[in-house]
């Protein structure tokens, strides 16, 4: 998974180095989005995402942390916060920034916890992979958490403000055997592309039947949109 994410470490630390015209370049089931670095190293955290902060309690795991935003916050609060992610510059750029704990981590390699709260933010639900993969997420999630922990995160229905084009390409998707929220994804920067890789967008009526049947309850927080926030924990 570093190999995917290493033209993503790469744009971020320029902008951070000043290059604030630094630009990610993601090709997502083959259509192209520039989106700059900066994004990932603004300061200003959406409605959305400060509810979810507002529900972290305790020792927090802030899982794919990037250059720290949420860790940031969580320390301010007066939390204590573990933050990983796979991208070297990512953690670098974290511990510049103040974060106090930051790892360079797989989720299913890091050995830490328990953790009262795990927080994967910022369509968090991206890292399950496919849907098929939903169930060892949660295995893995039950595995880092102290008893009565919780997990909060974001994630997307893509249905939702769809046009007919869109909603024509998800049924395709569907047809083909695939879940409609499974995306291939690849980042590319100064010419280098990292490896692709799979991130999944899931509607909150599935993951909350695949949590159920997974040994997990689940509660919708909020929905704007279709960007929802989440809490769920282990029954």
């Amino acid at each position: 998974m570093k190999d995917a994410y290493n033209p993503h470490g790469a744009a971020l630390m320029d902008c951070f180095r000043g290059d604030t015209a630094a630009t990610l370049i993601c090709y997502q089931d083959g259509a192209r989005d520039n989106v700059p670095a900066s994004f990932w190293l603004r300061e200003q955290i959406d409605p959305l995402e400060t509810l979810a902060l507002e529900l972290c309690r305790g020792h927090v795991l802030d899982v794919g942390a990037g250059a720290g935003l949420h860790s940031l916050e969580l320390q301010r609060r007066g939390l204590e916060v573990t933050a990983i992610d796979v991208a070297p510059e990512c953690v670098t750029i974290m511990r510049d920034r103040g974060v106090r704990n930051a790892k360079v981590a797989d989720l299913y390699e890091f050995d830490g916890g328990p953790f009262d709260t795990i927080a994967c933010l910022c369509n968090g639900l991206d890292k399950v992979g496919r849907l098929a993969d939903l169930p060892r997420f949660l295995n893995r999630m039950r595995q880092l958490l102290a008893p009565d922990g919780q997990l909060i995160a974001d994630s997307f229905d893509l249905r939702f403000g769809a046009d007919e084009s869109r909603l024509a390409d998800l049924a395709r998707k569907t047809e083909a055997g695939r879940y409609f929220g499974e995306l291939d994804l690849c980042f590319e920067y100064k010419g280098q592309s990292g490896a692709p890789f799979s991130v999944l967008q899931v509607d909150y009526e599935t993951l909350e039947q695949i949590a159920g049947r997974n040994g997990w309850h689940c509660e919708l927080i909020k929905s704007v949109g279709g960007h929802y926030l989440a809490r769920a924990w282990p029954a």
